[in-house]
């Protein structure tokens, strides 16, 4: 402020009285109060979007030790190498799953679920003299050792070779049988179509990356045949087990659900930029059920497609706090998910300086709601009805005086604050945060349905986008096969191969009782597809 301003309002207070000047500067004071407050909103607000794009995305803090944590190392080389650690044995690498007791002193060494090369080491016939008294040296025992090989991609061309057969007297045309190739005019095998699928939708590995690959291997396998390749068998066969799965899906008492966006480059009347949504639904945690975890591709996120989805079904459905979910049928009762309001608090503490965040309100709610979370913990392997109990008795009461604290302590929290965004998410989810204290079916959080579509959003990471919405549904139909798969401890690709191979066999078939040994928890997969993992 220059010098004639000064003199100017100087002139100006001393033409007020008293009473004026009171007013005026309480005025200057209400003005400099709020532009403090909206000044601390930005800075928050500046903080916390610095942390989303260079901080860690982990909500574990000193304050709430039992928050999961997904730590990613860019130089994990450094980080996780030990030199001075002991080699693991074969036992460790490739565990048996029903080995039996190693006797004390003794090395299991039993790899009977891998081919084995075995690789003898003798001596020569000139070599079998003693060097000391030059008389023959017989061999009394072996002593082996294991070390395990890598072999490599490879491709294989099968040539089938069809006899046709004429008989001479009528000079009938006979043709051997051969059997129903997956693709009608296609060289693609349900191992090949199965490869492409277990890199892509397992291991997040781009067409265009798997194009180079077979490059390399001496096979000109273009990303528009590959991608044709899924879209077709997606439509053709897959779709058929994503079908029987929903069925499943539908008649248990608890689902979750969740979405995230996806995009698509070329769809009718919408521009490449405009977001499209994966809907994700599966099982719940602790509904007794055999997991399923379905993906649905849509243009939008209106509320009408969990609506048209979940048609027909009566149960439980838990979700974040989306309104979407909130305007389903009456038999459909929503439980809400705590791991979202806690993460609303986190953002709080995330928004203010390391000096800042001790002794907090936002910290104060991460303690309550931390202590939902411990309860939870000891619960895990109780049965529904004794985690009912349980809750009733240990978490209710948290509850019920974690609303009543949130009452009292937002009245004196500034709006448009990260905090008072906190305290209204929160008060406004209470209906549906209490649900998952009214049956043991019932998880905390939605956190089952986020781990689901986190191998989507890493694989978005890389492929950034789908070019067509026919690719898009294909997408939502094999992540839905591998994830269920993974679920139900099977081998994805083991899965997708032996999916391809059998289902083109009955396709011309009017009856699909076959798909009922094909599901992923069915004896006869469980059998051919175990995953070794433990």
């Amino acid at each position: 402020m220059n010098t004639e301003n000064i003199e100017l309002l100087n002139k100006q207070l001393n033409e007020l009285n008293r009473e004026e000047i009171v007013v005026v500067c309480q005025t200057l004071m209400e003005q400099l109060k709020e532009s403090n407050l909206k000044m601390d909103n930005l800075i928050e607000q500046i903080r916390l979007s610095q942390h989303h794009r260079f901080g860690s995305s982990s909500e574990k803090s000193k304050i709430l030790e039992c928050c999961e944590q997904i730590s990613l190392f860019f130089n994990e080389t450094e980080e996780l190498a030990k030199l001075e650690a002991t080699e693991p044995d074969f036992e460790e690498v490739i565990p048996k799953p029903y080995r039996r007791k190693k006797q004390k002193g003794k090395r299991e060494t039993d790899l009977s679920d891998f081919p084995v090369v075995v690789v003898e080491h003798k001596l020569s016939d000139e070599e079998l003299f003693c060097k000391k008294c030059n008389d023959i040296l017989h061999e009394i025992k072996t002593e082996t050792y294991k070390l395990l090989k890598f072999v490599p991609s490879h491709f294989e061309v099968e040539e089938h070779v069809v006899s046709v057969y004429s008989c001479r007297g009528c000079e009938d045309v006979v043709r051997a049988p051969r059997p129903q190739t997956l693709l009608r005019g296609s060289i693609a095998t349900p191992s090949l179509v199965g490869a492409i699928m277990n890199a892509k939708y397992v291991n997040a590995l781009p067409l265009y990356r798997q194009e180079q690959e077979f490059q390399r291997y001496g096979a000109n396998l273009s990303r528009q045949t590959m991608a044709n390749w899924m879209i077709r068998c997606s439509e053709e066969y897959l779709s058929i087990i994503y079908s029987k799965m929903k069925d499943s899906l539908l008649s248990c008492s608890v689902i979750q659900s969740d979405e995230t966006r996806v995009q698509v480059l070329k769809e009718e009347n919408r521009k490449a930029t405009t977001d499209s949504w994966m809907w994700v639904y599966r099982t719940g945690e602790h509904s007794g059920a055999a997991p399923v975890i379905l993906f649905e591709y849509q243009t939008t996120r209106g509320g009408y497609h969990p609506k048209e989805f979940l048609s027909g079904y009566n149960g439980f459905l838990s979700c974040d706090g989306y309104s979407a979910y909130h305007g389903l049928p009456p038999d459909i009762v929503v439980s809400g998910c705590w791991a979202h309001g806690r993460r609303k608090f986190d953002d709080c503490l995330k928004g203010l300086d390391a000096k800042s965040q001790k002794g907090t309100t936002a910290g104060e709610a991460i303690k309550r709601i931390g202590l939902l979370y411990k309860i939870e913990e000891l619960l895990a392997d109780k049965t529904v009805e004794e985690r009912y109990n349980e809750r009733l008795k240990q978490s209710k009461p948290i509850v019920d005086a974690f609303f009543e604290w949130a009452e009292k302590v937002s009245l004196g929290v500034p709006g448009n604050s990260l905090l008072s965004k906190a305290f209204t998410y929160i008060k406004n989810q209470k209906e549906y945060l209490k649900t998952f204290l009214t049956d043991g079916r019932l998880s905390i959080d939605n956190n089952a349905t986020e781990r689901c579509i986190r191998p989507f959003t890493i694989g978005r990471g890389n492929w950034l986008f789908c070019d067509t919405s026919n690719g898009a549904e294909a997408s939502a139909t094999i992540y839905s096969i591998v994830e269920t798969a993974k679920a139900n401890k099977i081998k994805p690709y083991d899965y997708l191969v032996h999916l391809l191979e059998e289902i083109p066999k009955h396709y011309l078939g009017s009856s699909f009782e076959f798909l009922d040994n094909l599901l992923p928890w069915s004896a006869n997969i469980q059998s051919i597809c175990k995953s070794q993992k433990k």
